[in-house]
């Protein structure tokens, strides 16, 4: 994969985990490769932007960890270290050289909850808990 997709990979990574620990970012990039390895087109997109921009909340609800990926404006040193193991993690996925875990989709216990009153959004009769990671639970087909 190319080193935008590391990039793009990186910044979902941190949007969706920047307090998190190492185990929760790995989740977030897995669930990320393990979508554009599925050949799901319609469900997940072709591409790694296709992908992030059709999935995850960061990226198409913008928060505070994901602006400050794109504007390159880290609030703190931590941040910016957080981003450095984010960027990390990617790019072993996008290399190889770390193994991704398994799961389409991870959901805190609240999600699931809210989730589950609505089946047309996400039916979890659709698919199988695969594991837990950090505070989520984490789904494959």
């Amino acid at each position: 994969m190319a080193d935008q997709d590391t990039a793009l990979l990186a910044g979902i990574i941190y949007g969706e985990a920047a307090n998190k620990d190492y185990d929760t970012m790995k989740m977030v990039g897995s669930t990320v490769i393990n979508r554009l390895k599925s050949g799901k087109v319609e469900e997940f997109g072709g591409n790694m932007n296709d992908v992030i921009m059709k999935g995850y909340y960061a990226a198409k609800n913008p928060n505070e960890p994901y602006k400050e990926v794109q504007t390159r404006n880290f609030k703190s040193p931590e941040s910016i270290e957080k981003y450095k193991q984010a960027y990390a993690i990617a790019g072993g996925l996008t290399r190889g050289t770390i193994e991704p875990d398994k799961g389409l989709f991870y959901f805190t216990p609240k999600e699931e909850t809210k989730l589950r009153k609505t089946p047309k959004v996400f039916n979890f009769k659709n698919v199988k808990e695969s594991g837990k990671v950090g505070g989520y639970t984490v789904y494959d087909y």
